[in-house]
């Protein structure tokens, strides 16, 4: 894999964007379609990527031992922190393309991303404007329709539907994934994270039920013993796994008078999920308090 890097202006401000691309030898027997329906599974709305990338004008000629490029999505594993807008900074250039990288990945852009999970990074095409044409005609050009004029103005962050000649935008391809087979592999740092993750995950599915069977016998300090190796690597779980070991060992402290411990604990939680509550009814009153402190609301 190499990276293409593209200068746009965006906003009136240069950035670098990198699309990531794989170098392809051409076969015998070989057409721009069949390399397309190789890479992406569907040849008749995808040609189009490689073509432009490559900047291949219709009818479509590739040759025996020819190398061409094919844009292609890769995939990186989330670091401690990580966000969709400071991924989309890094990886596409700027905060404000989020979105697209959410939704590429089925998610929301304010969901949080616990350290280690593995997302696809879309890609871009970059194209010159051969002629005076509006953005609905991009769209056209590349998905068949002009219902992406839109998005290709929210990428290039442009305050008008039209190009100039000469211009140069980048076409973000937001609902193509490369198969699986020609997606390149994670980067060793990417591997070593999303590796923790598993990790911590198969942990945590051991030690909760052990945990939960000590609560219920008011061994509080098993629970902590059980739950304290999983809270180190807090940031890697999944947010019913993080749910549940917080809420769990921030009762265990609260049990050994630790409000402070606690109150962190449950702090955690509610960045994980704001509208948790707890119930007036099934819990202590120290426990309470510990959540109020924490600004969790109580029922």
């Amino acid at each position: 894999m190499k990276a293409l890097v593209i200068v746009l202006a965006l906003g009136g401000v240069a950035h670098a964007q990198e699309a990531s691309d794989v170098s392809y030898r051409v076969k015998q027997g070989d057409t721009l379609e069949l390399i397309a329906a190789e890479f992406y599974g569907d040849h008749a709305k995808t040609v189009v990527f490689i073509a432009e990338e490559n900047k291949l004008k219709a009818p479509y000629k590739v040759y025996p031992g020819e190398r061409i490029k094919v844009p292609v999505t890769r995939e990186i594993a989330t670091g401690k922190g990580d966000s969709f807008q400071s991924l989309a900074k890094q990886y596409l250039g700027d905060a404000r393309r989020a979105p697209f990288l959410a939704e590429l990945n089925r998610m929301q852009p304010g969901d949080l991303l616990p350290t280690g999970t593995v997302l696809a990074l879309p890609f871009h095409v970059a194209y010159v404007a051969q002629n005076a044409e509006s953005l609905a005609q991009v769209s056209t050009t590349f998905f068949g329709d002009a219902k992406q004029a839109d998005a290709i103005r929210a990428y290039n962050g442009l305050d008008k539907t039209s190009l100039d000649k000469g211009e140069t935008i980048l076409v973000p391809v937001q609902h193509v994934r490369t198969r699986s087979e020609h997606t390149p592999t994670l980067d060793p740092d990417s591997t070593e994270r999303h590796d923790a993750q598993k990790h911590a995950l198969a942990d945590a599915e051991t030690a909760l039920p052990a945990a939960r069977v000590a609560w219920h016998e008011g061994d509080f300090a098993r629970v902590r013993d059980v739950l304290a190796p999983i809270e180190k690597r807090y940031d890697y779980l999944d947010g019913a796994t993080a749910i549940a070991v917080g809420l769990l060992l921030g009762k265990a402290d609260v049990a050994f008078d630790d409000k402070d411990a606690a109150v962190a604990l449950f702090q955690q939680v509610l960045v994980r999920a704001p509208q948790e509550t707890m119930s007036a009814y099934a819990e202590s009153p120290k426990i309470l308090a510990a959540w109020r402190a924490a600004g969790g609301a109580v029922q």
